[in-house]
């Protein structure tokens, strides 16, 4: 029997998560059953990817390292990862054995864990019976091969043909590379250009890693940072840090901030999960139902919906939310902890919401969600305030336009009619599941406009929410297609944290196991 293979597209967190997960699977199979895997990744490492690629110190996670795993079946894989460094100080934290578990370490850190764990992966492969190959280059083109007359199509008819067809793989260097299964780990898609200034001189596009992209900037610059959310504070930290002389201005359209994160504990909260279970029982998911189950856990606890939200609800300027955010932690954590409790009913909750209901909620309600969802680090927020009180950092809200200046620099327009001009525009509005944004020459935007992706009105693209499986126009799955990440947030909703990340990695891996091989070392004679 010809031996399988499995193509992995994108070798960052989704990918090390998912050959984490293949690795466990396969360990407690019969030898015999694993697949070689190739993995293409056309960065400068295989694990961190761009999110978490070495970066200045001051790029923090806005999770725990308590908290942070490519396992999320045992979240404190991280933290001992971390413990166990020969040396703390080498591991970016001398004090890191004794910090508190709401500790935040830098990116990089996680970067580099994530790069062992790939390692440590791939050698654990090797040793269950399968080659991982690593391939520098970025995919450009994915097809289906006809095992029979070795033809090529793109097709979804093509794909289901007997369910016997390979995938043809093509990369940046004109490589070809067949596998029987595909994994599309390629991460987010790249942060839009909303207002076309690419190419313009003092434009910063893609702002990681931070320490790379930032040094074009002027250090006396006047320095506009599109967005406000955690990518936007990441960039804020960082240039004041490289030039005392800089002012920066965080502008957005709502002018809305993440939430400033608070330790409340992290286990489940029995009354909520309740609750969720009763709506399923009852098959009435509704947004009323999920915010009076979520008001009525926060009423137990002391507090309320209103008062958590009204930060946001009463538009409150960023500095005055994060002043009374530190002032007084508590609605706004217990808030957290509901919002991160739902986690793994996220899919379902989302799927069983009325269509109108999901589209009401991206429109009104997704911006103070996600701030709740992924609030800032205690330490950027007491640092953005100090930046804010020293003169140096402003919060602006109604951005409408900007453009590149006659005489150089940029103008930006606001909603109120005024103009401002800056020296250099830092492109922060973050990740986006926008199809129609991606580039024109990326993979996701070939597969689009071939009829293999079928983009989904609420983000990404079309999947089985069972499998995870590419569905095409027709409806019908391609056949050992798969995606992890944003690509599948119109199906699950939130798939952006690496705890999602992780459970679609293990759902995907379980899949790629044959069945007719899943039995337990020992358990024939």
């Amino acid at each position: 029997m010809k031996k399988r293979t499995i193509a992995v597209v994108g070798g960052g967190a989704a990918c090390t998560a998912f050959l984490a997960a293949y690795a466990r699977q396969l360990s407690g199979d019969v030898a015999g059953a694993a697949a070689d895997v190739i993995v293409f990744e056309p960065g400068k490492s295989f694990g961190p990817g761009i999110a978490y690629a070495e970066d200045a110190d001051t790029a923090l996670l806005n999770r725990p390292y308590s908290a942070m795993s490519v396992d999320y079946g045992d979240p404190g894989q991280f933290r001992r990862w971390l413990y166990r460094q020969t040396s703390a100080g080498r591991a970016g934290d001398p004090q890191a054995r004794h910090t508190p578990r709401s500790h935040f370490v830098s990116r990089t850190l996680f970067g580099q864990y994530l790069e062992n764990v790939f390692s440590q992966s791939r050698e654990d492969l090797r040793l269950l019976g399968a080659q991982v190959t690593l391939v520098p280059s970025a995919v450009v083109d994915l097809a289906v091969e006809d095992v029979e007359d070795g033809g090529t199509g793109g097709t979804e008819g093509t794909a289901g043909a007997g369910g016997s067809d390979t995938y043809l793989l093509t990369t940046a260097d004109g490589e070809r590379f067949v596998a029987d299964e595909v994994v599309l780990a390629i991460g987010a898609i790249a942060p839009s250009d909303v207002y076309g200034l690419n190419g313009s001189a003092g434009f910063v596009a893609q702002p990681y890693p931070l320490v790379s992209s930032l040094e074009q900037v002027d250090r006396s610059a006047e320095v506009l940072v599109l967005g406000a959310g955690l990518t936007a504070i990441d960039v804020a930290v960082v240039l004041a840090d490289a030039g005392q002389e800089r002012r920066i201005t965080l502008a957005s359209r709502s002018g809305m901030i993440p939430d400033v994160r608070t330790d409340l504990g992290t286990g489940e909260l029995p009354e909520l999960m309740a609750g969720v279970r009763r709506l399923f029982a009852r098959g009435s998911v509704s947004l009323r139902s999920i915010h009076e189950l979520v008001d009525t856990t926060l009423r137990l606890s002391g507090t309320s919906m209103r008062e958590a939200l009204l930060p946001y609800t009463d538009s409150w300027s960023a500095p005055d939310l994060m002043r009374h955010r530190l002032e007084n932690p508590l609605p706004g954590g217990l808030a957290q902890r509901c919002v991160g409790a739902l986690t793994p009913f996220y899919s379902e909750l989302w799927r069983a919401l009325p269509e109108a209901s999901r589209r009401l909620f991206l429109r009104e309600h997704y911006r103070t969600y996600n701030c709740l969802r992924n609030p800032m680090p205690v330490t950027n927020a007491h640092r953005l305030l100090g930046l804010h009180e020293a003169g140096r950092l402003d919060f602006a809200r109604g951005i409408t336009h900007v453009q590149a200046a006659t005489g150089g620099g940029f103008t930006a327009t606001f909603a109120d009619g005024r103009t401002e001009h800056y020296d250099a525009v830092v492109n922060a509005v973050g990740r986006t599941n926008n199809t129609a944004a991606a580039s024109a020459s990326s993979l996701t935007s070939r597969l689009v406009r071939n009829g293999t992706f079928v983009s989904h009105p609420l983000g990404g693209i079309r999947v089985d929410p069972g499998t995870n499986q590419v569905r095409g126009s027709a409806g019908t799955v391609f056949p050992r297609l798969y995606v992890l990440g944003d690509l599948a947030s119109g199906e699950h909703f939130h798939v952006s944290s690496m705890e999602l990340v992780a459970r679609q990695a293990a759902k995907v891996a379980a899949q790629l196991v044959p069945a007719s091989d899943r039995l337990l070392v020992g358990a024939v004679a």
